[in-house]
């Protein structure tokens, strides 16, 4: 249902502490949007690629994904927007035809793409195909907890104790209903053919 695009960080020979947290979030995420869209037996709720980096080639798994999700969710970090292969994800979803259903009641947005923050990232520095779209902005019980979303993003809310987490799994419930909302309000057609090489491989590059 959803696609977790984020840039993985360079291998290196000592991993680091947080490794896990992406993999912690989408697996909680994972849990939201399954129990918020009642999937039955054999529906996946999302896909996240844990394995890749830099050096690999894309698997036919991902190009399933990407050419099958309904819901493209990229975590914006100060890697991102230099990313190869995120931006490859962001094309390849971008380029699928999608259109709101007529009875739709509400969205967060005009395309089915929401762009999440994870690390603090000026906004004007993104490229301008990302700040075109909606970013994530989860409505909270309280002002101060948006305001730390927005200035921390998730990764730092996870730095920062109780009540970091405390406003992080805040933040991930209203995701997982922003999932929801896009998937029972658009629907992205199906590209069976992902064909990785002719994908830019940079934002505001057109594919070849």
């Amino acid at each position: 249902m959803f696609f977790i695009s984020y840039a993985h960080r360079p291998q290196r020979a000592r991993p680091t502490r947080d490794a896990h947290l992406v993999r912690d979030f989408y697996d909680t995420l994972y849990g939201h949007v399954d129990e918020l869209l009642g999937l039955q037996a054999g529906q996946e709720a999302g896909f996240m690629d844990a394995e890749m980096d830099g050096g690999q080639r894309w698997s036919d798994d991902l190009a399933y994904a990407i050419g099958h999700c309904q819901v493209l969710v990229p975590l914006i970090s100060p890697r991102f927007a230099g990313s190869e292969w995120c931006a490859r994800e962001w094309h390849a979803f971008t380029r699928r035809p999608h259109r709101t259903f007529p009875t739709a009641t509400s969205s967060h947005g005009a395309t089915p793409i929401i762009p999440v923050s994870w690390t603090p990232f000026p906004i004007e520095q993104l490229p301008g195909e990302i700040r075109a779209v909606q970013l994530f902005t989860p409505a909270l019980p309280q002002p101060e907890m948006a305001r730390l979303y927005q200035s921390e993003g998730l990764y730092g809310l996870l730095q920062l104790g109780e009540r970091g987490l405390e406003v992080y799994e805040a933040v991930v419930w209203k995701l997982a209903q922003w999932i929801a909302d896009a998937f029972w309000t658009h629907d992205v057609e199906t590209d069976k053919d992902v064909d990785f090489r002719g994908l830019a491989t940079e934002f505001g590059e057109d594919p070849t």
